[in-house]
């Protein structure tokens, strides 16, 4: 398989965020449609310069230590280990800043072009969902997404980094399995968009929302369906965090298919059980959680376990998104955080229970664990290697972005900026009325009064 990730395999991927933004529109009223729009693009903007500048290092510094053989990747060859001079512990890349230097060959470019859409989908999910949010908490948050919360938690993964070798040096299974990147695309986005919104403002009690309205059900639909059609194009391609892996193409498709159609059955079963009728958006939606849970071990499944992960993504999704509208009162336009949830969460975790080892020898360079060497989960007779594998990597994952959406939710906090902007006056009143001069002491007058002559036998005072 080529080290560069296949000929030009990245023209697949950018209609993910393509997709994605469609998929939005499709559920927002038109005034907010029209505000989120120039917005999600300046946080692209930045983001991808954040990713050109600092975050492909951070993401893919460490590239060579996953195809040493190949001398293009040799520029990239320096990985920072959370223990020293351990290069199983990789935590961040750093090298290949602003891809510059005689070091960056065309199969570096080409590893840029071939990730920036995934990186691109991240920081368009946190982006919109905050749309109910201020201006500026939207920008920044996507543009921290794509320069730095994304790329680390990839290398972590896909570059080399400890996740992908909790195989060898916890011997967990074959490590940190996520074939098509349901962890970066949607669990890393939807826990930060969790993390911003519990310091956010919620919905009132007294006011609950309806059932998220399909303004736009051809352009929710159309969306999603470039979505999926994209990922499947990228995956299929054999990106470069495949390489040394075995796989078959046609079974990671088909596996695909049967996810998308058993996530729109049950999604769309919900919704005529709850309303009597069919829902669009519903529906989209609904299938964008089974793309990315199906996409996470499409290779990995036999086709019926394809199809169960559908079924129960599909089923999942409509619970979870009642869950954070209804019951936490979250203000999520682009239902990020179901998408997290369900996409991301239930897709990882199916990596471990339904795969069946006839293929991934050789994931995360690990060539043998039981019966042909692929990667196997506890239906298969996998043992809990894999499966604490993919719990470790799914908590780490989902912290990093809690954390990160945590504590820009908490600067955004408008109680925070509220008692911050009344500390300010009352230090600034306290200030000036310090700076003013003394006032002169004033004339005091003081008036001698004749002793009053007492009544000797009653001892009242005469008048």
């Amino acid at each position: 398989m080529p080290s560069d990730g296949t000929t030009l395999s990245w023209l697949w991927g950018y209609f993910i965020p393509v997709g994605l933004l469609l998929l939005t529109w499709g559920g927002l009223p038109p005034h907010k449609a029209r505000r989120v729009t120039p917005l999600a693009a300046l946080a692209v903007a930045l983001a991808l310069v954040g990713y050109w500048s600092v975050g492909f290092a951070f993401h893919l510094g460490g590239a060579q230590a996953v195809n040493p053989d190949d001398p293009a990747l040799a520029g990239l060859n320096l990985l920072f280990p959370l223990v020293p001079r351990d290069p199983g512990w990789g935590f961040v890349g750093l090298s290949g800043f602003f891809l510059t230097g005689s070091e960056i060959t065309t199969t570096v470019f080409a590893l840029f072009l071939a990730y920036a859409p995934l990186m691109a989908s991240a920081v368009l999910l946190v982006t919109l969902a905050l749309a109910d949010t201020p201006r500026w908490l939207m920008v920044v948050a996507g543009s921290i997404a794509g320069t730095l919360v994304f790329p680390v938690a990839a290398c972590w993964m896909w570059g080399s980094g400890w996740l992908a070798h909790l195989g060898d040096t916890l011997a967990l299974g074959h490590g940190f399995v996520d074939f098509g990147g349901s962890a970066l695309v949607l669990w890393l986005p939807g826990m930060m968009v969790l993390g911003i919104l519990l310091f956010q403002p919620h919905r009132t009690v007294e006011d609950p929302p309806a059932p998220p309205p399909a303004y736009f059900p051809l352009l929710a639909n159309l969306g999603v369906l470039l979505m999926g059609i994209g990922w499947i194009g990228w995956v299929l391609s054999g990106p470069f965090h495949t390489f040394g892996a075995t796989w078959d193409w046609n079974r990671a498709a088909a596996s695909a298919l049967l996810g998308m159609a058993g996530a729109t059955l049950t999604s769309q079963l919900y919704a005529w059980l709850v309303t009597g009728e069919l829902e669009s958006l519903l529906a989209a939606r609904g299938l964008a959680a089974g793309w990315g849970a199906v996409l996470a071990v499409a290779p990995f499944l036999p086709p019926w376990a394809a199809l169960v992960v559908g079924l129960l993504a599909g089923l999942l999704f409509s619970f979870c998104l009642y869950a954070v509208n209804i019951v936490l009162r979250l203000q999520d336009a682009s239902a990020t955080v179901a998408l997290g949830l369900v996409g991301g969460l239930w897709g990882l975790l199916s990596v471990a229970i339904f795969a069946d080892g006839r293929w991934g020898q050789g994931w995360n360079g690990v060539t043998s664990i039981v019966g042909g060497g692929g990667v196997v989960g506890l239906f298969f007779g996998g043992g809990v290697g894999q499966l604490t594998a993919q719990l470790v990597g799914i908590v780490a994952v989902g912290l990093w972005g809690l954390l990160w959406g945590g504590l820009l939710g908490f600067i955004a906090n408008p109680r925070l900026l509220h008692r911050m902007v009344t500390l300010s006056e009352v230090m600034s009143a306290e200030v000036d009325v310090a700076s003013l001069p003394e006032p002169a002491p004033e004339e005091v007058i003081v008036e001698i009064l004749p002793p009053v002559a007492q009544n000797d036998e009653n001892n009242i005072p005469t008048l």
